[in-house]
């Protein structure tokens, strides 16, 4: 039988990442799974250095402001899931996901595709949206 404990899903606030949850809001029903839901905050941390760089100004605690942006966002879309679940807000990029989900133990990704390329890595069921 198939044991499914943690179910990721990103989520980018872009329509494809809204099919993300939807998707795995369902099989994390379906397992009794713990849903995960992750946002890279990677372009966050590179408007920051961008920022500094350029000498333009940025908000001291846009980090905050992108978390709670995310969590408001979603809300509506975790209304009826009955599980439990939690956001990770980290600076991973595409090339450390892996080790993020095999620290997690991660048994099955919900990604919208902008993350196919590192599928190859990643160990644990994936499932692409579009």
């Amino acid at each position: 039988m198939i044991k499914v404990e943690k179910v990721l899903a990103n989520i980018d606030l872009t329509p494809t990442a809204i099919k993300s949850v939807e998707w795995a809001k369902e099989l994390a029903s379906k397992f009794d799974a713990e849903l995960i839901l992750f946002y890279d905050m990677d372009e966050v941390n590179a408007l920051g250095d961008y920022a500094n760089l350029f000498a333009f100004p940025v908000e001291p605690n846009i980090k905050e402001k992108t978390k709670e942006k995310v969590q408001k966002a979603f809300a509506k879309y975790l209304e009826d899931f009955q599980g439990n679940y939690r956001y990770e807000f980290i600076c991973c990029g595409k090339g450390k996901l892996a080790e993020f989900i095999e620290k997690e133990n991660i048994t099955v990704a919900v990604l919208n595709e902008k993350y196919l390329s590192v599928v190859p890595n990643l160990k644990c069921q994936v499932l692409i949206t579009k």
